[in-house]
């Protein structure tokens, strides 16, 4: 095929709800599609990726996934290759990526599939190429079988933010109903365990005595018991004044303006969105020595890491950003690192260089 011609793509998505792997198709789409590439996303009715890809005005279509042997829906998806000339379908979460790699067997049309956990590795071999969002991603799945020479690592990536202006934070800080002279500790994670939010309200706990008026900021989606037992741990611990959690936010590039610190303190984190959109909003973080975050912070560099699952270890972190030119200089540092290894068009252009060598591939 001619090397610079626009691709044809389908991105398959079944999930319904809001977290990071919803955000980085969104952003890997409109991506492809400023690029000139012709992109349709076939998703679930009434999930939160239609209801953006509508806002977007990103071409998708409908379709159920009632399970893995959905033969209404494979048959839609064949029909859709045929009919639109797909180059390649790409297949997110181990559902999409098993209904990817059949609808990829499909004429010329090649598969790929993105693995964007640390939880997850059955059904993806059967596509021509996987990508793993971090080298902790890739490794594990080496290490649970899969072909070494079939995965690729493409880094998540993130827009680039202007610097924030004054009334920019101030306008943040006031939907947040933080006072101007308190430090706004930040975390964005669904509510569930293993995103680790407790562990951020033990850290604030262990920090009372230091005097320094800060106050916690939790936003992600609440679902399940996880977030009745967090706010029983927060009354219990006598913090009920200084930890919000305003629930699920479509403004959080917005909020992140007006916070201070970032904390991503997850038990197990293939690669956080969020700890990317709050280094390119220049933001300093901490995040948990786990999964990919290694590979995005070098310790009193870029950002400062801890020990997973140490709530001393992450207040003694949070202890040291009470400092404001040490918080000044990691975020600045952070802004650049995002830029440079972790832009939404770098990935965007790693994207298409893999689609385009799969397309060279033997059928």
């Amino acid at each position: 095929m001619p090397p610079h011609r626009p691709l044809r793509l389908l991105q398959v998505v079944h999930t319904q709800g809001y977290g990071g792997l919803e955000r980085q198709v969104l952003s890997l789409s409109r991506g492809l599609r400023d690029a000139g590439h012709g992109v349709t996303l076939a998703l679930q009715q009434g999930s939160w990726l239609q209801r953006q890809a509508e806002a977007e005005r990103l071409d998708w279509t409908p379709l159920r996934f009632r399970g893995l042997i959905d033969p209404v829906s494979h048959l839609r998806l064949r029909r859709l290759v045929r009919e639109r000339g797909i180059d390649v379908v790409h297949g997110h979460s181990r559902r999409s990526a098993f209904y990817s790699a059949l609808a990829g067997g499909w004429g010329r049309c090649r598969s790929v599939a993105t693995i964007h956990s640390l939880q997850t590795w059955k059904g993806f071999r059967r596509n021509q190429r996987m990508i793993a969002v971090s080298e902790a991603v890739r490794e594990f799945l080496v290490h649970k079988g899969l072909p070494a020479a079939r995965i690729e690592r493409i880094y998540n990536g993130v827009d680039t933010l202007p610097d924030t202006r004054e009334s920019e934070r101030r306008a943040a800080r006031e939907r947040l109903g933080i006072a101007p002279e308190r430090l706004a500790i930040g975390m964005v994670g669904r509510m569930v365990p293993h995103k680790g939010h407790d562990l951020l309200v033990r850290a604030l706990s262990l920090l009372g005595a230091v005097g320094e008026p800060m106050d916690l900021v939790m936003l992600g989606d609440a679902t399940g018991d996880w977030p009745d037992e967090l706010a029983d741990l927060i009354s219990r611990l006598g913090l009920d004044a200084r930890v919000r959690l305003p629930g699920y936010r479509d403004d959080v590039a917005a909020l992140l303006r007006g916070m201070d610190v970032f904390v991503q303190p997850s038990r197990s984190e293939a690669l956080s969105l969020s700890l990317l959109e709050a280094m390119a909003a220049g933001l300093p973080v901490i995040a948990a020595r786990t999964g990919g975050m290694p590979e995005v912070i070098e310790d009193g560099v870029n950002g400062l890491l801890f020990t997973s699952d140490d709530a001393h270890g992450l207040a003694w972190q949070l202890k040291k950003l009470l400092d404001p030119a040490l918080r000044e200089r990691l975020g600045q540092q952070a802004r650049r690192t995002q830029r440079e290894r972790f832009s939404a068009r770098g990935m965007v252009d790693d994207t298409v260089a893999l689609y385009r060598r799969v397309l060279e591939l033997p059928a």
